[in-house]
């Protein structure tokens, strides 16, 4: 009897120490389960949450010893011992409700399953070993320091069976496409992906006078199972399908068009985002052109002639053939201002005056990309130019949301986190009247010159706007930017959340413009 009580507290030790990963969880999830991912979270959060975690074990070891060694002699020393580790995971557990917990998707769940197995593994180990001494029961507070490196364990075990479940949805999604044969087109950048996405879907619904024969993947989902699914549950047999392609790594887009086969290729922009796990611009540049890599020899790659890295990349050698935003396809006489922006198109030599509600001097570029793309699959350029003017904002990407409070509007850019696109916000609020007002966390993934990159950031603030709200660690880099661009200290604030920052919003009176520029996934502070 008295073995298996020992054994039930250790097993209830070890799973209350699965319930104390689910940060971890979350982490792992929020970086595509690659555990490169979480080392990077590590290393940028100066090891705070594996501090935690050593401390808690520490703490646990320390008050389990000091018990044994004055109860030693009692004779349910061995249950009380663990019953106080129990507790003390509970009072941890309790203390860490602010950590969101991950979505319970399919693939979490048998992840959380596996690492549970893992973790109750682990304490059988101790349960034999505590069984000999009452000593030997502070063994039990390991769990505490080995539960982030047992949920990393357990994806790692639950990779190639992942991979493999993995399969059958790629398998399904790539034989639908075979049978219905559509024209596929794959959309990548650094940035402009899913506004160009939306844009070119809506010029392709016009060709046809019975209605949209076109489908595009849903809101970000850029990744293969995201891809996957919008093949597997939406498609339908449009004849032109458009997938968002994104990419954190080196050969995710060749394994995204190894899903899709796409025909056409649009990369609308070569930028810094992604540098830490790219390495350098030219990393960043070779993991977008693994797009035109995958064309076919009868295809078109279209590149944005009007940034200058993607436009470098017209001199490689294509399999197909390419075209250049700017030359038989451009725009001048840009306007941007709260209404959204107006400018001039030229298609082959005509000039037409185009007004959209999508706000930024980034807007003609990804108008001119798809219209290349439509013009090319036969969209005549009144019914492209007429399409423009029906756009919606895409949400959280310089999305105009006037408050409720009329003395209040607010631009929520908060999906954009790179500098040409922080650079284009602040132009955007600079058009606005009345205060004006930036909330952002600055930079993330960008390497070693993040630092830089939001001294940088900084400096264009301090030309744009009245105050300056910085959150997190990045906020002294953004702060010291702002000063030397002649920004009064006074009228720079940081906090530790967003939540924080938009409380003291409500301090600032008169008439406002918010601009939320970027919003740190959780797995980054």
């Amino acid at each position: 009897m008295d073995y298996y009580i020992s054994v039930t507290l250790i097993g209830l030790a070890a799973l209350l120490s699965s319930v104390c990963g689910i940060p971890i969880f979350k982490i792992i999830q929020l970086s595509g389960y690659k555990p490169r991912g979480v080392i990077a979270y590590f290393k940028a959060t100066r090891y705070n949450v594996l501090i935690r975690y050593v401390l808690f074990t520490l703490f646990s070891f320390m008050a389990m010893i000091v018990y044994v060694g004055c109860f030693g002699t009692y004779k349910y020393a061995r249950y009380c011992a663990v019953v106080l580790y129990v507790v003390l995971a509970v009072v941890f557990i309790i203390s860490s409700v602010e950590w969101e917990g991950p979505k319970y998707t399919g693939r979490m769940k048998r992840l959380m399953a596996a690492e549970v197995l893992l973790s109750l593994v682990l304490g059988a180990g101790i349960a034999w070993a505590a069984y000999y001494s009452p000593y030997c029961q502070t063994v039990t507070a390991a769990l505490g320091v080995l539960t982030p490196f047992v949920v990393i364990a357990a994806n790692a075990v639950m990779t190639p069976i992942e991979k493999l479940n993995n399969r059958k949805y790629i398998v399904r999604a790539r034989k639908k496409l075979a049978d219905f044969n559509p024209t596929v087109i794959g959309i990548t950048g650094s940035f402009g992906k899913t506004t160009a996405k939306n844009i070119l879907a809506a010029m392709l619904g016009t060709k046809n006078e019975d209605g949209p024969n076109v489908i595009a993947t849903p809101g970000s989902f850029n990744t293969p199972m995201g891809v996957c699914l919008t093949v597997n549950n939406d498609y339908n047999g449009e004849e032109y399908f458009i997938a968002e392609l994104g990419a954190r790594y080196k050969g995710d887009i060749r394994e995204l068009c190894g899903i899709v086969s796409p025909k056409i290729g649009l990369i609308t922009a070569i930028g810094d985002m992604h540098l830490e796990t790219f390495g350098s611009r030219e990393g960043v540049a070779n993991a977008k052109y693994e797009l035109a890599e995958s064309l076919p020899s009868d295809g078109l790659l279209v590149l944005n002639g009007y940034n200058e890295d993607c436009k470098k990349l017209s001199s490689r050698k294509a399999p197909c053939k390419v075209e250049v935003v700017g030359d038989a396809i451009g725009y001048d006489n840009v306007k941007v201002d709260g209404n959204g922006t107006s400018f001039d198109m030229v298609i082959d030599g005509t000039r037409y005056n185009i007004k959209t509600k999508l706000l930024g001097a980034h807007i003609p570029q990804l108008v001119c990309s798809c219209a290349t793309v439509a013009s090319y699959l036969g969209v005549d350029a009144e019914r492209i130019v007429e399409s423009v003017k029906h756009i919606s904002p895409v949400e959280h990407r310089l999305q105009l949301i006037p408050g409720a409070d009329p003395s209040v509007t607010v631009i929520d850019d908060a999906y954009n986190s790179n500098p040409d696109g922080a650079r284009n916000a602040l132009d955007v609020l600079a058009s606005f009247d009345g205060k004006k007002i930036i909330i952002t966390p600055g930079f993330v993934e960008l390497g070693e010159v993040e630092k830089q990159c939001n001294a940088e950031l900084g400096k264009d603030i301090s030309r744009v706007c009245d105050v300056a709200m910085l959150i997190g660690s990045r906020a002294v880099d953004i702060k010291r930017g702002a000063i030397d661009g002649g920004m009064d200290e006074n009228n720079i604030m940081t906090f530790s959340s967003r939540d924080e920052a938009v409380e003291a919003l409500k301090s600032i009176s008169g008439d406002k413009v918010v601009l939320f520029e970027n919003d740190l996934p959780d797995n980054i502070k």
